[in-house]
């Protein structure tokens, strides 16, 4: 099941005609549960899980603004409701995410537990929790992490895209901005005008015991009519962890820790920026230039200073224009 064959599943749906109630479309012949898509009477967007007769299911439900779980007792049916045409993107993401781990379950125990514990795991995402808008400056950084996130998304594979998501942790207030197997990345943006970068504490490049540390340095101009935005760069992300058949769940986790979902980031369209060149240093060498806990008396602390970057070219791993 993928996102195309979804949407066609969709429009059929749609074009059924003089029905009164719901109209429903099974999800596959492949799902070994009874799993449908299904419209309400108001046009609503569902997902139906029939159940056994003989089976019951312990559910309090939950009632979102804009997401509904539903146990209909009477119907022997698990209902999941959309009442939010902006999420309907995320909501089919959800569904995808749902068949992914109930397609090839044949116990209703089992299938009914998978699909509402995933439920709970995705119903933070449909809410407009933003606390606060970010400033010009924090939206650079965002930017600039969403890009590397991307770039590291390219070399993914079927294999390893969830933990390449995983490694993504500047959202969570890490040290680093991705935590790696070998390695950590600290990722910071500037415009390309500018010779310095912001070091926002002392631990920021300091290094974690037998692991290398890169200074990735995103270099971009401010472009309204031909640059990209968060939301822009969320999407390609998206399409490539859908290919991979990566679970979103990661990336929508991510975002919701900055107050952010796929649909609020929209209110920073405005905010576009072209990406110059990526240049990335090797902080581990001895006479890397920096203030760390490593470095200074243990009296100072919440150090923020500039780090200039044009004399770092000894330093230099890797540097890509664009």
């Amino acid at each position: 099941m993928d996102l195309n064959n979804l949407k066609a599943k969709w429009d059929k749906v749609f074009l059924f005609q003089d029905k009164k109630g719901y109209k429903s479309l099974r999800i596959s012949i492949e799902c070994k549960s009874d799993l449908f898509i299904a419209i309400d009477s108001d046009g609503n967007r569902c997902l139906l899980l029939f159940l056994p007769s003989d089976f019951d299911v312990q559910l309090n439900g939950t009632d979102k603004e804009k997401l509904q779980l539903t146990y209909i007792k009477e119907k022997d049916v698990i209902l999941i409701k959309l009442n939010d045409i902006d999420f309907i993107d995320l909501f089919n993401d959800l569904i995808i995410s749902l068949y992914s781990r109930i397609y090839n379950l044949s116990d209703p125990d089992s299938y009914s537990k998978q699909l509402i514990s995933t439920f709970y795991k995705w119903v933070e995402f449909f809410d407009d929790k933003q606390d606060k808008k970010m400033s010009r400056e924090e939206i650079q950084g965002f930017f600039g992490e969403l890009f590397i996130l991307h770039e590291v998304v390219i070399g993914a594979t079927n294999q390893n895209i969830n933990s390449v998501l995983e490694s993504w942790r500047g959202p969570y207030g890490n040290t680093n901005d991705f935590i790696l197997d070998k390695k950590n990345i600290e990722v910071k943006t500037k415009q390309e005008s500018k010779s310095f970068v912001k070091i926002s504490s002392e631990f920021q490049l300091d290094i974690e015991f037998d692991k290398g540390l890169e200074l990735c340095v995103v270099s971009v101009i401010n472009d309204i009519s031909y640059g990209e935005s968060i939301f822009d760069l969320l999407n390609k992300t998206i399409v490539l962890i859908r290919d991979n058949q990566g679970d979103l769940a990661i990336l929508y986790h991510a975002l919701n820790q900055k107050g952010l979902t796929i649909d609020s980031v929209k209110e920073y369209n405005n905010h576009r920026f072209i990406v110059k060149k990526m240049t990335t240093y090797d902080c581990t060498q001895d006479n890397f230039p920096k203030l760390s806990t490593s470095n200074i008396p243990e009296e100072i602390t919440k150090l923020k200073y500039h780090l200039r970057t044009t004399t770092l070219s000894d330093f230099l791993i890797e540097e890509k224009k664009y």
